[in-house]
């Protein structure tokens, strides 16, 4: 079970370069103790959550992942970057970390610059039939354009735990939009809003947002 551990903060007015310097060096420790890959997101279009950044550092298992934090607090650098991040003059205010479980098997090597991002409430009894509308409309997305439909059951996230966070990656804003066109005249696409808006779905979507990359 793969298992994403994700950092958000919020970037101070002017400090977008101090930032993801920041993030470079983070990514750098955090890969260095056994995260497989790190990645620096920034929130576009997102309501609230828009000018937000978010690192998400990726594992094998909960158990790598533990290991990982254990390896993090015995590290004298991790405990410098800290203070760093805490103090006055930090570039960044951390606004929440949390973790992500892998609820469906399927492949993630491929990429994209763009990520759209669902966060939504199971029905009580229904996390089976969640599972099966996501995987719809992660082969609906794939077929048109997007790669790496995941779906992740959210943890030690506070508020948001137990939520579900839908994502798939794009190449381009273009193919996201097409792919918004057709939920609104391809017949798949209709199925798919019919499903996930009806009085029967499965699911309660609580927010939305599209994140770019930026390479660190």
């Amino acid at each position: 079970m793969r298992v994403i551990h994700a950092t958000v903060s919020r970037v101070k007015p002017g400090r977008q370069n101090d930032a993801v310097g920041m993030a470079v060096e983070a990514g750098k420790l955090l890969t260095r103790h056994g995260a497989e890959t790190c990645r620096l997101f920034v929130a576009g279009p997102a309501g609230e959550a828009s000018g937000t950044q978010v690192l998400v550092a990726e594992f094998a298992s909960s158990e790598a992942w533990g290991i990982w934090s254990d390896e993090l607090e015995k590290d004298h650098e991790t405990e410098l970057l800290m203070e760093r991040v805490s103090r006055e003059d930090s570039p960044v205010v951390i606004e929440s970390q949390g973790l992500g479980a892998q609820l469906l098997d399927r492949p993630t090597d491929k990429r994209g610059r763009i990520v759209e991002a669902y966060m939504s409430r199971v029905t009580p009894g229904r996390l089976e039939d969640a599972m099966g509308l996501a995987n719809d409309v992660f082969e609906f997305v794939e077929t048109n354009g997007a790669v790496n439909g995941q779906l992740m059951v959210q943890m030690l996230a506070g508020s948001q735990t137990d939520l579900l966070l839908a994502t798939w990656e794009l190449p381009d804003m273009r193919t996201l939009g097409r792919i918004g066109d057709l939920y609104m005249s391809d017949a798949k696409g209709l199925e798919i809003m019919a499903r996930v808006t009806g009085a029967d779905s499965p699911i309660t979507t609580v927010s939305s947002g599209v994140y770019t990359e930026i390479p660190i």
